[in-house]
């Protein structure tokens, strides 16, 4: 018996071990990530000329169309009818995107915390046919997967957030 008893307590005093953070010496002066807001409707999703890739997200292919995230932003879509020269024909704005999918003529996407299905038979004027507001449990923009460092602490006063961004951050008080 008492074999079974220090076996317990070692196991429990392991696992409370592991529960145990070392405490973060918090820096001056960091680079880290900052929150973008919404400067206006983050609900707003429009066809636009055009735009230059900064982040690449995810890449979808359809009917000779290449559809390009860009990280929280939108979907730039290429015609690759020539694979040897492709040529950026549109921009869909989405704040907050972050996914997609397609079935025939209709695009589904997060729009932040909203799955919205747009009419894309016309690239050039895509159209909103739904929005199922909440069906994403995070409220904004995610950290970026796979971070880990220091962040400004998000501030809902400010409004959605749509992004990050990264800056010299003082004191910052969030990390992960």
């Amino acid at each position: 018996m008492k074999i079974t008893n220090w076996a317990g307590l070692l196991l429990t005093v392991t696992f409370l071990a592991g529960c145990y953070t070392e405490p973060v010496e918090i820096p001056e002066e960091t680079v880290g990530l900052a929150p973008v807001y919404s400067d206006g409707d983050w609900k707003i999703i429009e066809s636009q000329p055009p735009q230059p890739i900064i982040a690449l997200n995810k890449i979808y292919y359809k009917d000779s169309l290449i559809f390009v995230g860009e990280a929280q932003k939108g979907i730039h879509i290429i015609d690759n009818r020539n694979p040897a020269e492709p040529e950026r024909i549109a921009f869909i704005s989405i704040q907050g995107n972050s996914d997609i999918s397609i079935k025939g003529n209709l695009l589904y996407a997060n729009n932040l915390a909203d799955l919205v299905v747009l009419n894309i038979s016309d690239i050039n004027n895509v159209e909103l046919v739904s929005r199922v507001e909440g069906a994403f449990p995070q409220s904004g923009a995610t950290l970026p997967q796979g971070y880990f460092g220091f962040f400004e602490c998000p501030d809902p006063a400010l409004g959605t957030i749509v992004g990050w961004t990264e800056k010299t951050l003082q004191s910052p008080e969030c990390w992960r």
